[in-house]
């Protein structure tokens, strides 16, 4: 699939300016297998590319146009200049020209216009990270062609500083590092204070990770994500005013917590805990698939579902149906909500041999349940960014 979709890019390519193009990219989505809310706590995370990926066909102009064809979005964009380029209110075409304003910032120029033609089959709104595999594949891909030779982690940056000056989302970086930095049959645990990353090996040959998509956003996602951010903030606070040198939560540990317990509410001291709790299944985790063991993976992954939806507080009646009528299931070894909550998918571990069965009746429990058939995706472990012939 993945090839007719590149196939299919080139040719709109071919048939737009008249040449092939000059670089073919595939850019990927991404899980995050543990480690949810951890990363504005400096904390860490372990997410993977998947082989759901956005497709780029990139060229040199001649003169200074910039042409964009999103033709997923039946789109176009194009400017005269791209030197001199400006983002627009809410528009798709922030997400590549941010990347081109994000360069300009490091001192670099554009000698040559350029012709972009992209698409993919990453669904929207299931959490996979579209917007970031767009920001990390454009920017992966100017690199290439205009030899600015920046590494990695400044393209992870780039796309990052997209999102927040030109997006209007204030994310952290884990996204689009997952979408550059991932290999294949390798997980990423990512350290979000340092940002370096451990490569864990991840033999997934009798096993594969499903997401089903709840179909449901509820409005508290927003307002509730900044309200997390506070509770953590005020919890730190306390922390640092009692031990110091506590800067966020991935500084703490549990003794610390409990003696500081009485001075913070139970909400506040909630948030905490499971911040610490989701800290240290990282590293559990990262074990469980140095040997092998998913049944492992799947009771950690069990736990942090307990913990975003009690302690934390952001699943909802959707996700925790899903999450638990998912263990009900033969070969399931482990089901949790994905992402920021209040919607969006469960990512579920389970023995490749129990797929079909597991996708029947999930689909009819939740459709008996809510009246809506979900959407489910096979989310196979693949490389990041990458060139494609």
């Amino acid at each position: 699939m993945s090839l007719d979709i590149s196939k299919k890019i080139e040719e709109s390519y071919v048939s737009l300016f008249g040449k092939n193009s000059d670089i073919k990219i595939k850019a990927p989505g991404r899980i995050n297998i543990l480690g949810e809310h951890t990363d504005y706590n400096n904390g860490f995370v372990m997410p993977s590319a998947i082989d759901k990926a956005i497709y780029f066909s990139i060229g040199k102009r001649e003169d200074s146009k910039i042409c964009i064809s999103a033709l997923d979005l039946e789109n176009y964009y194009e400017a005269e200049d791209i030197n001199q380029l400006e983002s627009k209110t809410k528009d798709w075409s922030n997400h590549l020209i941010g990347v081109i304003l994000e360069i300009k910032k490091l001192g670099f120029t554009f000698d040559n216009g350029v012709n972009i033609c992209f698409g993919g089959d990453i669904p929207n709104g299931a959490g996979l990270s579209s917007s970031a595999a767009v920001e990390a594949g454009i920017s992966f891909g100017l690199n290439e062609i205009f030899g600015f030779n920046l590494d990695l982690l400044q393209l992870a940056k780039i796309a990052q500083a997209t999102e927040h000056n030109y997006v209007g989302v204030k994310c952290g970086i884990m996204d689009m590092y997952a979408s550059l930095f991932s290999r294949k049959n390798q997980v990423i645990r990512l350290d979000c204070e340092s940002l370096t990353h451990d490569y864990i090996p991840a033999d997934f040959e009798k096993h594969t990770f499903i997401l089903v998509n709840s179909a449901v956003k509820h409005n508290l996602a927003d307002t509730e994500y900044n309200v997390r951010r506070n509770q953590c903030q005020k919890g730190v606070e306390v922390l640092n005013k009692e031990f110091g040198k506590i800067n966020t939560l991935r500084d703490a540990n549990f003794e610390q917590l409990e003696q500081i317990k009485a001075e913070i509410d139970p909400i506040t001291y909630n948030r905490c805990k499971y911040i610490l709790d989701e800290k240290e299944r990282v590293m559990l985790a990262s074990e469980a698939l140095k040997q092998h063991d998913f049944e492992k993976l799947g009771e950690i992954m069990n736990q942090t579902h307990e913990g975003l939806s009690k302690m934390y507080e952001v699943s909802c009646k959707e996700l925790d149906f899903l999450a638990s009528e998912a263990l009900k299931i033969e070969g399931v070894l482990g089901s949790r909500m994905m992402g920021g909550g209040f919607g969006g998918c469960t990512l579920n571990l389970i023995k490749k041999e129990a797929e079909a069965d597991f996708k029947e009746k999930i689909t009819s429990a939740y459709q008996h349940k809510f009246g809506i058939i979900p959407e489910i995706y096979t989310a196979n472990l693949s490389e990041g960014v990458h060139k494609i012939a």
